[in-house]
């Protein structure tokens, strides 16, 4: 669980299960007293429940803990909410990488029957089609909401291993160089 939301979800239990009592002139009151009370459980530290009360103007203008609670709660919700979209965005993206391999893989399937059966011009431009599909899903995956890319090792070594089989230029009787955005040109 992300610390922030550990935070908040402690946060809101502390405050929900108060009675009250904390209710004083100033918000500074509350959310010391507050945090004061969340750091003791040894989770949250005092600086980071600051913050991230802190952080929603609506901290400001709560009287009591319930009102704190609220707030807390509406950070949470917040928290999961990014998460749920960066999850969202990240499985639509890795589902138009599997797509990317899928093809990738019918490709080199292709490729070693055309190789097999001395057809090296096919074999070329079937390599040829298929480099694309690791840097296609890194940029996809970078380029995304979520900004993060669970396949660079994967899409690292595929792309070896299509410059390991472009090396073989004499096999495929063609020259085929990468260039600087990982795709072969002849």
């Amino acid at each position: 669980m992300h610390p922030q939301v550990a935070l908040l979800l402690t946060l809101v239990l502390l405050l929900a299960a108060g009675d009250g009592g904390l209710v004083v002139g100033t918000l500074p009151a509350i959310i010391t007293r507050t945090c004061v009370d969340v750091g003791r459980g040894g989770q949250v530290g005092y600086d980071s429940c600051v913050e991230a009360l802190s952080a929603d103007s609506a901290a400001a203008s709560a009287k009591d803990a319930r009102e704190l609670a609220v707030v807390a709660t509406n950070l949470t919700v917040a928290n999961v909410t990014s998460t749920v979209l960066v999850l969202d965005d990240l499985v639509k993206n890795l589902g138009e990488c599997l797509r990317y391999y899928r093809d990738m893989n019918k490709t080199l399937e292709g490729v070693v029957g055309d190789l097999r059966a001395g057809r090296l011009k096919a074999a070329s431009q079937k390599l040829l089609d298929a480099t694309e599909a690791p840097s296609s899903c890194d940029m996809l995956l970078f380029e995304g909401s979520a900004e993060k890319n669970p396949m660079s090792k994967e899409n690292n070594d595929a792309e070896w291993h299509m410059r390991l089989l472009a090396c073989r230029r004499r096999i495929l009787g063609t020259d085929v160089k990468f260039n600087s955005w990982s795709h072969a040109t002849y």
